[in-house]
């Protein structure tokens, strides 16, 4: 699995510290659109597509979760 940017990592915990629900990926999506991380969101998309890709934005939250703990 490749390894995720830091910058991503880093806005999904400014968005948790900002108490957003980071179970609703819509919630995240809004948080970096106000924060003008328009380039972060197209990582989480499946490649080729204008597809949401869930189950990604899922283990990046869970990454990002695991990283903080460290």
């Amino acid at each position: 699995m490749p390894v995720t940017p830091t910058a991503i990592l880093d806005s999904l915990a400014a968005a948790e510290k900002s108490g957003v629900d980071m179970g609703s990926p819509k919630a995240v999506v809004d948080f970096m659109l106000a924060q003008g991380e328009r380039q972060s969101i197209l990582y989480f998309y499946k490649p080729n597509s204008v597809e949401f890709d869930f189950d990604k934005f899922t283990g990046i939250v869970e990454e990002m979760r695991t990283r903080k703990e460290q």
